[in-house]
């Protein structure tokens, strides 16, 4: 199974993490939250409920890109996943 990326296709960070990937030979599948009320329902009771999230609620972010890996196992690490890739290249946030 390859890695899952949940995001949005208007998020900037979202759009970013899966261009560096795809630029670097990568196919994720990616889930646009947005497209749908029933998954964007999901996305947020998962939000809301895992410790993944613990400190950013409150802050009015939402948290994309989220990345499900191989292994099933969750991550919002977008560079530490690039890393495990062997994908040179970071994001920067808040600039």
């Amino acid at each position: 199974m390859p890695i899952t990326v949940y995001g949005s296709n208007v998020c900037p960070g979202t759009l970013c993490f899966l261009s560096i990937l795809t630029r670097n030979g990568v196919m994720p599948s990616f889930v646009n939250i947005t497209g749908s009320i029933d998954r964007l329902k999901e996305f947020i009771t998962f939000r809301d409920t895992s410790p993944l999230f613990d400190g950013l609620r409150g802050t009015g972010a939402i948290g994309f890109p989220l990345i499900r890996l191989e292994d099933g196992s969750y991550t919002r690490d977008v560079n530490g996943v690039l890393e495990s890739l062997g994908i040179r290249e970071r994001m920067e946030f808040g600039k």
